[in-house]
């Protein structure tokens, strides 16, 4: 009864790698690749002593990066050798999953391969088999079943455990283990080797304090990390008692304990628990966990016939893990039953939850750079560390005590706390996304939306209202079209049509269902007496057969108990099915849609000479169709749809409709919500004989039904096959508009087109509508134009079919609260695109603060470090109150408040930059670095040339060198502090992506009581002098102490403030804005 899912399975020449072509269903399509490896004892030798040799840093090393373990300790192999694969997971040549190497196990007695080499990848098992290497992965399939054989599937009388328990459990780790993972991260191991350093150099207090700030922000880590987990989790897991059939006998049994073949009793008001078909009786359906609709759906039994079972086509003949089954009813009185066919992760949600858990992430610039630019401080750090090492040499200290100060160099000028203070700002970004209704699970994404230049918007319920009204019908009349009527004044057939074709339910003697179906019911006058009978004056029709909607044939139709069949679907396809097509079909066709309107085709036929044939034959009755006429629905904008995609465009950020609807339709409501530009140039891309064409759409000036509204239509006298190169030729300014269709061809061009991609991109740089897009073709479209490395993309959709587009977009935003938004990093309860505004705008704050902080906090190790070696040169250091006094007065006061300052109110027409590796960013910190050096070493040269100033004595305590204020340390103190805070003012950036400094309450008392400190150790070192922190200067030089600490703080603030803000902007604006190119 149970077999093994049909593959694709690819042979290759060299068996040191398997293929897997998996085509599954919805958006589940992607290759696998498994590259044997084994473990080499040579190497593995020569790995355990350099470990020795390296203190066990070379192990961090291959911990964290996954080539150099391959390296160190692995070969490629052939099949009967390897231990170990390594599973590339791509999609149309794009990596869609980091690369994982996976343990195999060798199992014998496997029950479809003889010592098959089997492994786990992503929750999900795989072997491969032994004779024809073909990589298959672990699930049921009854593919080579005909629908007739499933549906007389009577229970199992057999139990097998080869697909595992039915039950979703996601491998949650111990907290220590998890903090062994946090402790384990490069800047952390820095972090805790830098405390070690100074607790053992006499700075326990300034160590013990740091830790306790460490130890606080990995907490909060850990806990988000726990509950995004702990939430995917709640979702997914379940156990409930089901019903079950078993060797002809009924028995109650835990969900968990369903095998695929197990013949399941399905009752209402009940959560399903694994996916199954229906072979019994009817469901009314709440699928919202999985599309984020809550709409009843109704469910029929599968088809008793002999084609062979395929899932794609059968979709509501199935229920899906998680949902929920509102009503179970079946002729017999009975309730439905089913049999179960996938489990555990290998159901459609268990899809849904890997997705999410292991969606590969873009490598944002700030992070990659960040690492980048501290790699070089640390070069810095050690070229200083040698230089002190050297000073210390030729002063006679030991050895031991200069290799202590050149690891402490090596400490300051990388900042211990950068994490931390990162951290900070990250959260507190977080809180105030949560204050305008936007809640976040990967919070490693709010800096990526700063840089969005594109947004992607799903039409139906996240542009426009998700419900409908409706405008009236055009019904046939000869050879043309009547004029327009309502519902009720339509011929009888026509307005019967519409009162018993659709998959309205009866819930709580409440009418629910797709708002379209409901929209056109209310207005026929029908009464809807039970699923499948409705009622009028005292004519009562009830449905014998229904013929469900499938997304690929674009229709649905039912049979009357009067051999009847209704049939209502998308223009285009009750075109090809219909005997008596208006002249003016198309030009009608066009009125309305190019218009905006949302237009439902009906027809009918008389199917009593059929009842004798093949009854489950849907194409038999589907044809020689009589047309009766256009049904048509108006789909109005939100409120907030044009003032937010205008406010995107005046940011220079450019906004594109995906959706599933009519092209032109699409346009159209494009053109409404600012999409379109009015006066620009729009194209229709098409195919025909396998070429891209493109057809103008011109805009017509008569026969409106709406004066309010712009008739954009296909004006064919005029219209030219233009090809593409032509279209990229066009100096005006131009838009184009495509098909699923035909984005399906560019995706297949970019995969086979290796040396030419960019011709692609370009194209798709220029298109701002796709229609008639497949749930799957969404998420492909975003790997595709994510491909562009210029392109940051946004997906802001309401999780209807959106969830593939709201993961594989850099940033997603979803306008729904149930499970499917999880897909999402972040879900608004705000149920319009307003919110997408907050989220760019927290986003470009929540970069600059990380930038800020960052430059901050380097430039502030930089000034230290010189300082200090200034001191190590003069025979003297710093001493303990000394750096408090900086760390704990100056540097993580100022680095945690500067996060607190606000987002600004509206959206800047550049970008923030993110490249710390740029000249605005590396000119700024050198020049400041140069400023301070250059004004330490001259005020230690004037304090020199001072007739006060006499040579520092070393005094012996407790047979070590303890460093005393002296005027050296002294002098060097004020001007580095002074320094420091002057970098923090010129480094706090208002406007256009934060408010202004003196918004930031807490700031500005931060750099009062900074300045208050200045002035004291200038002219009042009385004051502390409990605290040892300096000597006393004569009041003379006093005030040239302050004149030159002025001029020092107003040049760093005046050159941030002026040169590298116009060079930020101007590098800033040169940036290739994607919502600019035309």
């Amino acid at each position: 009864m149970i077999e093994l899912q049909e593959t694709n399975p690819k042979e290759e020449i060299d068996f040191g790698q398997s293929t897997l072509e998996y085509q599954g269903e919805y958006d589940d399509q992607y290759k696998l690749t498994a590259i044997y490896y084994r473990i080499n004892k040579c190497k593995q030798i020569i790995y355990y002593v350099l470990l020795i040799l390296t203190l066990g840093l070379l192990y961090l090393f291959q911990r964290w990066f996954i080539n150099l373990r391959l390296f160190l300790l692995f070969e490629k192999c052939e099949f009967g050798t390897m231990t170990h694969v390594l599973v590339i997971k791509t999609k149309n040549i794009i990596p869609i999953a980091d690369d994982q190497l996976c343990e195999v196990t060798v199992v014998q007695d496997h029950p479809f391969s003889k010592n098959a080499r089997v492994f786990n990848y992503e929750l999900s098992d795989y072997f491969i088999d032994t004779y024809s290497k073909a990589l298959v992965q672990m699930r049921n399939s009854f593919s080579q079943y005909t629908q007739e054989r499933i549906c007389n599937m009577k229970g199992l009388t057999e139990l097998t455990n080869i697909y595992g328990q039915n039950i979703m459990e996601i491998p949650i780790k111990p907290i220590p283990l998890l903090l062994l993972d946090e402790i384990l991260t490069p800047f952390n191991i820095f972090q805790f080797s830098a405390l070690a350093l100074w607790a053992y150099d006499d700075y326990l207090n300034y160590s013990l304090f740091i830790l306790a700030i460490t130890i606080i922000q990995i907490g909060i880590e850990l806990r988000d990390v726990r509950q995004n987990l702990q939430k995917i989790q709640k979702m997914i897991r379940f156990n409930v008692d089901v019903k079950v059939i078993r060797n002809n006998n009924q028995i109650t049994i835990e969900s968990k304990e369903l095998i695929p073949g197990d013949l399941l009793i399905i009752e209402g008001h009940t959560k399903i628990s694994c996916d199954c078909i229906l072979i019994e009786g009817n469901c009314v359906m709440n699928e919202a966990v999985l599309t984020g609709e809550s709409v009843p759906i109704n469910k029929s039994s599968l088809e008793k016939n002999e084609q062979l079972f395929l899932q794609k086509g059968n979709e509501n003949k199935m229920l899906f893990s998680g949902t929920t089954c509102l009503r179970s009813y079946s002729q017999n009185g009975e309730h439905a039953k089913a049999i179960v066919y996938q489990t555990g992760f290998q159901t459609l949600k268990g899809s849904l939850a890997r997705s999410i858990l292991f969606n590969r992430t873009q490598t944002f610039s700030f992070y990659r750079d960040s690492l980048r630019y501290l790699f070089v401080l640390a070069t810095l750090g050690l070229i200083q560390a040698n230089i002190t090492i050297l000073i210390s040499g030729a002063q006679g200290v030991a050895l031991g005590e200069s290799i202590i100060n050149a690891l402490e160099i090596v400490t300051i000028i990388v900042p211990a706390t950068l994490p931390t203070a990162l951290g900070a700002g990250i959260s507190l970004a977080l809180k105030r996304l949560e204050d305008k209704s936007i809640q976040c699970v990967k919070p490693d994404k709010i800096n990526v939306a700063s840089k969005v230049n594109l947004v992607a918007f799903d039409k139906t319920g996240t542009l426009t209202e998700l419900g409908l009204d409706v405008l009236g019908c055009r019904e046939i009349k000869d050879q043309g079209f009547n004029r327009l009527q309502v519902i009720k004044d339509v011929s009888e057939q026509f307005n019967e049509c519409m009162g018993i074709c659709h998959s309205l339910s009866i819930i709580n003697n409440e009418i629910m269902g797709d708002p379209i179906d409901l929209c056109m019911f209310q207005e026929t006058g029908w009464e809807l007496v039970e699923e499948s009978k409705a009622r009028k004056g005292g004519k009562e029709v009830s449905v014998s057969k229904r013929f469900d909607f499938q997304a690929e044939l674009q229709r649905m139709s039912v049979i009357t108990n009067q051999s009847i069949l209704y049939c209502k679907g998308s223009p285009e396809q009750i075109k090809n099915i219909c005997r008596n097509i208006p002249i003016n079909y198309n030009n009608m066709l066009q009125k309305y849609s190019s218009q905006g309107f949302r237009i439902i085709a009906c027809c009918y036929r008389d199917v009593a000479s059929l009842h004798m044939q093949q009854l489950h034959k849907r194409e038999i009755y589907e044809q020689n169709m009589s047309f009766l006429g256009f049904l048509i629905f108006e789909n109005k904008l939100k409120a907030e749809t044009q003032s937010t995609i205008l406010s995107l465009k005046q940011s220079n950020i450019k906004s594109i409709m995906v959706t599933g609807d009519n092209p032109y339709t699409a346009i159209n409501i494009g053109l409404q919500c600012n999409i379109l530009d009015q006066n620009s140039r729009i194209f229709l891309g098409f195919l025909n004989d396998g070429a891209l064409y493109w057809n103008e759409i011109m805009q017509l000036k008569t026969d409106k039904v709406d004066e309010n509204r712009s008739c954009y239509s296909l004006d064919s006298n005029q219209a030219q096959n233009l090809e593409t190169n032509q279209i990229m030729k066009l100096s005006c300014h131009f838009q184009l508009a495509i098909t699923g269709q035909v984005f399906e061809y560019l995706q297949f061009q970019y995969a086979a087109l290796l040396d030419n991609q960019q011709w692609i991109l370009n194209l798709l740089q220029k298109t701002y509508i796709y229609s008639r897009m497949k749930p799957n073709n969404k998420g492909d479209l975003m790997l595709l134009l994510r491909q562009d490395n210029l392109n940051f993309i946004a997906f802001c959709g309401d999780g209807t079919n959106d969830t593939c587009a709201l993961r594989q977009a850099d940033v997603g935003l979803a306008l729904s609260l149930e499970d499917a938004s999880l897909a999402s990093p972040f879900t608004s309860t705000i149920f319009n695109i307003s919110n997408m505004i907050n989220l760019i705008k927290e986003g470009r704050a929540c970069l600059v603060t990380c930038v800020e902080c960052f430059k901050f906090m380097t430039l502030y190790s930089c000034i230290q470090s010189a300082a200090v070696l200034q001191c190590y040169f003069y025979d003297t250091d710093f001493t303990q109150v000394q750096y408090l006094y900086q760390d704990l007065w100056l540097i993580i006061p100022l680095a945690f408040t500067m996060d607190l300052t606000k987002s600004y109110n509206k959206l800047a027409n550049y970008r923030p930059i993110s490249n710390l590796i740029s000249l605005p960013v590396l000119s700024s910190v050198c020049v400041i670095i140069f400023i301070s050096f250059l004004a330490q070493m001259i005020m230690h040269q004037i304090l020199k040339h001072q007739g006060f100033y006499q040579e520092m004595v070393i005094e012996l305590v407790n047979d070590d060198y303890y460093m005393q204020p002296n005027y050296t340390n002294s002098i060097l103190l004020i001007t580095s502090s002074t320094e420091i805070l002057a970098v923090a003012i010129a480094y706090t950036q208002g406007p256009p992506f934060r408010e202004a400094i003196y918004q930031n309450f807490y700031y500005m008392i931060v750099i009062c009581m900074g300045i208050a400190g200045q002035i004291v150790l200038i002219f009042f070192p009385n004051l502390t002098g409990f605290l040892s922190l300096e000597v006393e200067f004569p009041t003379d030089f006093k005030i040239q102490i302050l004149v030159v600490n002025i001029v020092v703080g107003i040049t760093i603030v005046f050159y941030e403030k002026l040169i590298t803000a116009k060079m930020t902007q101007k590098y800033a604006e040169v940036e290739i804005n994607l919502g600019n190119q035309n």
